[in-house]
């Protein structure tokens, strides 16, 4: 017999109506509706690897897959997850930057191709006025050509 997961023997823990409860919002929330269970199931799978919940990521793979979930959806959803966590790391690292007013000019150091290019002789570094911008507005002007209709 399999065991319960641990937050189901938690909230039996704390009672039945707090178990009820629990088990009730879950099966709302994880009805097929704009999303079906398998895109949900997936969907929670990356947040445990976001949070980096290893009981969490191991259960919901396992769901991932009774739902139709490929390795490879599997797999690429975590990547994503992978991507956001590293994205806020990001997120907060930038706030070093904010010694710098928006407008004030940042040293960087461009990349190799981009010295080689221009014969760069300076110092190594370049300049420019400080535009924060995410990493997903590049993606979003190009355009998603390769969206896959459902």
């Amino acid at each position: 017999m399999e065991e319960k997961a641990r937050p189901n023997r938690f909230t039996e823990v704390l009672g039945e109506d707090v178990d009820s409860a629990f088990k009730k919002l879950a099966s709302e929330i994880l009805k097929d509706g704009a999303l079906t269970l398998k895109e949900k199931s997936l969907i929670a799978l990356a947040c445990a690897v976001a949070v980096k919940c290893d009981p969490c990521t191991r259960a919901h793979k396992k769901q991932a897959l009774k739902t139709g979930a490929t390795q490879e959806e599997i797999m690429e959803a975590a990547a994503v997850a992978g991507l956001v966590r590293m994205g806020s790391g990001f997120n907060t690292a930038y706030a070093l930057l904010d010694d710098h007013e928006p407008g004030n000019k940042l040293r960087f150091k461009p990349l190799v191709n981009e010295i080689t290019k221009n014969n760069d002789k300076s110092d190594g570094f370049k300049t420019l006025e400080r535009e924060p911008d995410g990493y997903l507005n590049s993606i979003l002007e190009k355009g998603s050509s390769n969206e896959n209709p459902k």
